[in-house]
Parts: C-alpha cells; sequence; structure tokens
C-alpha cells in the first residue's frame, strides 16, 4: 500500500511528538490512496520600499502546508478525499480532527457524507509495532462504515497497519472492512480542485480486465474528453491506476471528471465515480 514514506523517514521521534501532542490536546497488490504530502508556500504580495528612516523588518516565515487523506462515505461505501492544512507533527491527530468534522459544504452537495456520529472526538492513545491505540468519545455507537473511515485516514501513515479502538481486543487493518471499499477509488483530483489540461487521474481499481475509463465532462454534462488506462492488478484484484487527460475548454467553468468501467457481460456503465471539478482553460 502507498503510505507516507516521508513520515517513516521522521522515524519514532515524530511518532513520540505525535502522540505528545495528541495527549495535550485531549489526552495487498496495491494501495488504497496516495501518501501524504508535504511542503511550504509563500504568500505573495507587492514589492515595497521601507519609509526613510527605517530599516525593513524581517520577513514572514513562510507557511508549510500538509495535504492528507480523509475517508468519508458515499452511497453506503468508502470515499477517499483530501484536506490541505497548516503542518503539525501530531499528523496522526490532524487526519483525525478533519475527519471528525465530515464533509464540507461542496462534497455535502455531491452526496458525500460521514457514519461518525456528530461530535465523536477521538485520541490516539498509542502507537506500537504498527497497532495504532484509539479512544473515541463517546466510546459506543460507531458502526463498521465509521471504523472502517478512522482504519483508512490512519493507516495512510507507513508506521500504522491497523487500529485497535478501546474496549476491544480486535485490531482492524484495512483488510477487515474490504467489503466496504467501492470498485473504483480516485485519488486525484478531488471534489471542488482547479485542474488544468492534461489532468492527471489516479486511483486504485478491482475491475474487469483492469481496464479504467475516464471521461471529462463540461458544465453543460457534454463529454470533451476520454481516455482509457490499465490497473496494475485486474479482476478479482485491486491495483493502482494513473492517466494524463487532455481536454480544451475556452473559459473557467465547472466540470466533472468520471471514472467507469464497462460491464463484461452488456458493455454497460458501471462504478462510476464522479468528481465534480473546475476545469480551466
Amino acid at each position: 500500500m502507498k503510505r507516507l514514506t516521508g513520515f517513516s523517514r521522521f522515524g519514532s521521534a515524530l511518532v513520540l511528538v505525535g502522540l505528545v501532542a495528541a495527549a495535550c490536546a485531549g489526552g495487498r497488490a496495491a494501495s488504497l490512496g496516495p501518501g501524504p504530502t508535504a511542503g511550504t508556500t509563500s504568500p505573495s504580495a507587492p514589492a515595497t520600499s521601507p519609509a526613510p528612516g527605517h530599516s525593513p523588518g524581517p520577513s514572514p516565515s513562510p507557511v508549510r502546508l500538509y495535504t492528507f487523506q480523509v475517508w468519508l462515505t458515499k452511497g453506503g461505501k468508502l470515499f477517499e478525499t483530501t484536506r490541505t492544512e497548516p503542518f503539525d507533527v501530531a499528523v496522526a491527530k490532524l487526519a483525525l480532527t478533519a475527519l471528525a468534522k465530515g464533509p464540507d459544504h461542496s462534497e455535502s452537495a455531491v452526496g458525500i457524507g460521514t457514519g461518525i456520529p456528530n461530535r465523536t472526538t477521538f485520541v490516539i492513545t498509542s502507537v506500537s509495532s504498527g497497532v495504532a491505540g484509539v479512544q473515541p468519545a463517546p466510546q459506543t455507537g460507531l458502526t463498521a462504515l465509521a471504523r472502517a473511515q478512522v482504519v483508512f485516514t490512519l493507516t495512510q501513515y507507513a508506521n500504522i497497519k491497523s487500529v485497535r479502538f478501546a474496549g476491544s481486543p480486535t485490531a482492524y487493518g484495512r483488510a477487515s472492512f474490504g467489503s466496504l471499499v467501492p470498485a473504483i477509488t480516485v485519488d486525484s483530483p478531488s471534489v471542488g480542485q482547479q485542474v488544468s489540461s492534461p489532468v492527471r487521474v489516479s486511483g486504485t481499481a478491482n475491475v474487469f480486465e483492469g481496464t479504467v475509463n475516464v471521461r471529462i465532462l463540461d458544465a453543460n454534462g457534454r463529454e470533451i474528453a476520454r481516455a482509457f488506462t490499465t490497473a496494475t492488478c485486474g479482476s478479482g484484484c485491486r491495483g493502482d491506476y494513473a492517466v494524463s487527460v487532455k481536454y480544451h475548454v475556452d473559459h473557467q467553468q465547472s466540470g466533472t471528471i468520471e471514472v467507469l468501467d464497462y460491464s463484461a457481460q452488456d458493455g454497460s456503465p458501471q462504478d462510476a465515480v464522479d468528481i465534480p471539478v473546475i476545469l480551466l482553460p
């Protein structure tokens, strides 16, 4: 599985720092999503000259942004999306906090939800031998789908392979919830993202002969581009896929990236995942 290799390079020291931060706050054939990324951005501003007699002050430090997975739900299955926030060494806690907030407005508008009850909070109590201990509050009421969301969100990190919820002797890994993973997942792009041509579409799939099809629809629902690729594993196993698709629009507009396969029986479309995006010319 693809997980955050950069996180692994920090080693155990990073894990301990993350756990301390959490405590202070409250006390496989292929992957199922890309590892999170971290980077820096510097806000741009018009150049100015210092006032006479004054020395320019120190430049503001750049903000380091961090992109990570959050697993929500759609149609009773898991749905992968991402968040980008200021970096915090307690990356696992950061991800669980974002998960507890649920879908944003643009995601809710297209039927993306969550199985985690309102006002639920999570504390990571330990990480040992690849198992993360998680204390939800309230402790009861998590359905299998909600537990799957926590497991998939945490196991994006290479040092976490399974999750043990407080009060349960079982450690759950991604394989524990295979029936809740849709035939096709989309890592990139995310809902509401601005994209330009060619747009790179990637994710995982378990479809007939591994064939994954991509369509790009404009604001009127008209197909303006299509492509296909083959996942790294075919029928009966999950593989990674990625393809760059060229399109043309003459102005910025809303659009849809549709990823699907076709029935081996009658050729009808199936397993479609629609990602609303902003198409840039």
